[in-house]
């Protein structure tokens, strides 16, 4: 039980709304059960110097680093104004919408938080603010955001969504990180009739629960195993002829749907899994499982885990030179700081994802728009996350301003009935969840420091390398 001074505590953040870089100690915990990245591609340094160190937290009694369990930090954007601006109407009676989230700001998801959506919905909130607010009932209204250190614990994320929705009364709620976490989440947010729209994370069992008609008040939006990811990577592997695989997943809720999807689709398009393997995420040595697979001779090596236990495995495969015909990663491998820190030796390996640049005129903008807000650097963009973490804001916006009021349910209504543009081109909600045709692109391939999305179809913005070359010798200074 918190104490109520802790339960109480609040921070004003100028920076919350301001750009993160990848934060130094997430980083360096990465590469050091990496054994440090460095040794591969000589650039750590280079790269954590162009990232920037982590933001802080200031407070009246000086800088912190992190907010105490059930201490939140609250913001709008420097220079708003906290009244509604009249566009000729009463607006909805209040001077701010207050936007609410337990997020990991400390923790072993806190990457995700400074990397993955929190720059998304940081950026998005600054830009509303910046035009004025939300535009409801003939006013504008700014946006304050009530954002809550989750610690990446499962039970505070539940007990601090709950407190927002009871407690503080917050108009809206934003989504907490990982799959496991929005399954728990969709569960509160449901209870209380509040909107939750995706975050880093999807799931197939939450869409049993979807389509059952349980989660009427939750919507998926990024991407996932069956939705459409694995099912892409057998048409791109069945395209370019590979034969067989050896499929590494992280033993959790993420990685055993990823793989479970895979037996499924892999098979159906003649490729055998000839391995298939869970790994611990507290991994410290993925030696012995790479040179099993080795043995085996697969054509594709997939290891579907998390950013710290991908990065081991990229390092090792090089310290093993074990190059199959293709090699690929779930999140993190997607990041294009991940291809920096290997100094340009993860060339022609694969990841979830995808878009770039050159997706639409839309998805260039957005590039130009984050590396802007994350201090004009690259090395943070998201390349499988950021274009729908992007898109679906902006379908929420729209959706919002549409339904013209903050009721739940009028909100939803629209959702579920209405088209938007968005970065994603045409934006609509199939069954609750982004329809297949909005993604720009599902799978990733980095050719030339470009993360390519090498789909079949449309979207394609470059073929397939495959099978890999030999790995390149590594830059003398990671790309920016």
């Amino acid at each position: 039980m918190l104490r109520d001074e802790d339960e109480s505590r609040e921070t004003t953040e100028q920076g919350l709304l301001e750009g993160k870089a990848v934060s130094r100690r997430e980083f360096l915990k990465f590469a050091g059960i990496a054994g440090a990245v460095v040794g591969v591609g000589g650039g750590l340094g280079g790269l954590l110097a162009a990232c920037g160190g982590s933001t802080t937290t200031t407070t009246a009694a000086g800088p912190t680093t992190t907010a105490a369990v059930g201490a939140s930090t609250t913001a709008s954007t420097s220079g708003a104004s906290t009244t509604a601006v009249s566009t000729g109407g009463s607006g909805p009676g209040k001077d701010k919408i207050v936007i609410g989230a337990a997020r990991p700001i400390s923790g072993s998801l806190s990457f995700f938080e400074a990397n993955a959506f929190g720059p998304a919905y940081k950026m998005w909130v600054k830009e509303v603010n910046d035009a004025g607010g939300l535009n409801i009932m003939g006013a504008k209204v700014p946006i304050e955001l009530k954002i809550y250190d989750d610690q990446s614990n499962l039970d505070n994320t539940t007990r601090l969504l709950t407190k927002l929705m009871e407690e503080d009364k917050v108009d809206f709620i934003l989504p907490p990180t990982s799959t496991a976490f929005l399954f728990a989440a969709a569960g509160v947010a449901n209870a209380h009739k509040y909107i939750l729209i995706s975050g880093e994370g999807g799931a197939t069992s939450l869409e049993k629960e979807m389509n059952a008609g349980k989660l009427p008040y939750y919507y998926q939006f990024l991407s996932y195993s069956d939705h459409n990811q694995i099912p892409v990577l057998a048409d791109i592997l069945k395209e370019v002829g590979a034969k067989s695989c050896v499929f590494l997943y992280i033993d959790d809720l993420h990685g055993i749907e990823y793989q479970s999807v895979a037996q499924y689709y892999l098979p159906a398009a003649g490729i055998q899994i000839v391995q298939n393997t869970a790994i611990p995420a507290d991994i410290k040595d993925i030696s012995s499982v790479l040179k099993q697979a080795q043995k085996a001779n697969p054509d594709v090596l997939w290891c579907e885990c998390y950013p710290d236990q991908n990065i081991l495995c990229m390092k090792t495969l090089l310290q093993l030179n074990y190059n199959p015909k293709m090699i690929g990663f779930g999140p993190g491998g997607n990041y294009q700081f991940m291809y920096n820190a290997f100094a340009g030796q993860m060339e022609n390996v694969a990841s979830m994802g995808a878009w770039n640049a050159k997706s639409s005129p839309g998805a260039k903008d957005l590039v130009a728009k984050l590396t802007a807000f994350l201090g004009g650097k690259t090395d943070n963009i998201d390349w499988w996350g950021h274009s729908i973490y992007w898109g679906e804001l902006s379908f929420f916006q729209q959706s919002i301003e549409t339904a013209n009021t903050l009721n739940q349910d009028a909100i939803r209504d629209v959702m579920n009935k209405t088209h938007f543009q968005t970065v994603l081109g045409d934006t609509f909600i199939t069954n609750q969840q982004l329809d297949i045709s909005c993604y720009l692109g599902q799978i990733g391939q980095w050719q030339k420091g470009i993360f390519e999305v090498i789909d079949p179809g449309v979207h394609r913005t470059a073929p397939p390398v495959y099978p890999k070359p030999a790995y390149p010798a590594p830059a003398t200074a990671p790309s920016t």
